[in-house]
C-alpha cells in the first residue's frame, strides 16, 4: 500500500476524472452555491440556515453485563454566511452549534457546544461568460465536543485552510448543467494531521425553480499527526435538491452517505437547509 493508502488513490481517482470543471456560479444559474469561484456582487448578502442529523453504528461494546450494542447520533445547526465586499472579494464564515450522543446499551454520554467556527476571504482571480477562477484562505477553530467518536472533530488548536477553485459552465440553454472543484490544503495547528481535501459538484438544472446538485467530499490525512492526533481519509457523496421558493429564498433537502474510510467512523447524515439573499 502506498503512502496515501487504499483509500486516498480511491479518492485522487475521483476527482482525478472531475479535476477540469468546477462549481457553476448563483449569479449565472439565478442560484446561491458555497464555495462558488464567481465572486459576490458588491453588499450582496447569503445565508444558508440549516439543521443535520448525523447517525452511525459503532461495534459493539464489551461490559459486565456482555456485548451491548453502540451507536453516535449528532444534530447540528449550521449558519452560513458569505458577503460581496466589492466585485472581486468576498468575505464570511461558518458557525457550527449541536449536540452529539454516544449510547453503548443504556448509558449515554451526551456533549453541546460549537463543533466548528470558521471564517474566510476570497478573492477572484479572473472571470468570463464560460468560467472563473478564485483563492480563498479560511480560519477554522474546530472542537473536541463530539465524545470521541467522529475523529474530524478532535483538534486543540487552530486550522488554516488554503484552496483554489474554479468553475465552468458546461451547458446554459434551457436544461443547465455544471461541475465544480474546490482543492485545498488545511494545516492544522495542533496535533492532528494536515489534510489535502477536493470537493467536487455535478449540477443539473431543469427549470428555474428546482436544482438538482451531485457533491463528493474528499479528505485525505498526509499523516504528520502528533502523538494523540487525529489523522483519517474519508469519501463522502452528497446528492440534494434545491427548490427555489422565490427569488430570494430556496429550500435544499439532501443526504450525505460516507462511503469509504480509514480510521473514522463511517456514518449518514440527514439535511435540510434554508438559503436567502439579500
Amino acid at each position: 500500500m502506498g503512502s496515501l493508502g487504499a483509500y486516498s488513490q480511491f479518492a485522487l481517482g475521483i476527482y482525478g476524472a472531475l479535476f477540469c470543471a468546477v462549481l457553476f456560479s448563483v449569479l449565472t444559474i439565478g442560484a446561491p452555491a458555497l464555495a462558488s469561484p464567481w465572486a459576490k456582487e458588491n453588499n450582496q448578502l447569503l445565508v444558508i440556515s440549516s439543521a443535520d442529523y448525523f447517525s452511525a453504528p459503532l461495534e459493539p461494546t464489551s461490559t459486565l453485563d456482555g456485548l451491548v450494542e453502540s451507536d453516535f447520533k449528532r444534530l447540528d445547526s449550521i449558519t452560513y454566511v458569505e458577503y460581496g465586499l466589492t466585485n472581486d472579494v468576498t468575505i464570511g464564515g461558518k458557525v457550527v452549534f449541536g449536540t452529539s450522543w454516544l449510547t453503548r446499551g443504556t448509558d449515554i454520554e451526551t456533549a453541546t457546544g460549537f463543533s466548528e467556527i470558521e471564517a474566510f476571504g476570497q478573492y477572484q482571480l479572473f472571470r468570463s461568460g464560460q468560467d472563473a477562477g478564485a483563492v480563498r484562505l479560511t480560519l477554522a477553530r474546530p472542537s473536541n465536543f463530539s465524545s470521541g467518536a467522529r475523529a474530524e472533530l478532535q483538534s486543540d488548536g487552530m486550522d488554516v485552510d488554503l484552496s483554489i477553485l474554479y468553475g465552468r459552465n458546461l451547458h446554459a440553454r434551457r436544461t443547465k448543467i455544471f461541475t465544480a472543484i474546490d482543492a485545498g490544503f488545511r494545516k492544522r495547528l495542533g496535533n492532528a494531521a494536515d489534510q489535502v481535501r477536493i470537493q467536487t459538484t455535478l449540477g443539473f438544472e431543469p427549470s428555474e425553480r428546482f436544482l438538482f446538485l451531485v457533491d463528493t467530499f474528499a479528505t485525505i490525512s498526509l499523516r504528520n499527526e502528533d502523538i494523540g492526533g487525529a489523522d483519517f481519509d474519508i469519501v463522502k457523496i452528497q446528492p440534494s435538491a434545491l427548490w427555489r421558493i422565490s427569488n430570494r429564498w430556496g429550500l435544499q433537502v439532501g443526504v450525505t452517505e460516507e462511503i469509504t474510510g480509514r480510521n473514522i467512523t463511517l456514518g449518514r447524515t440527514f439535511f435540510v437547509g434554508l438559503w436567502s439573499s439579500f
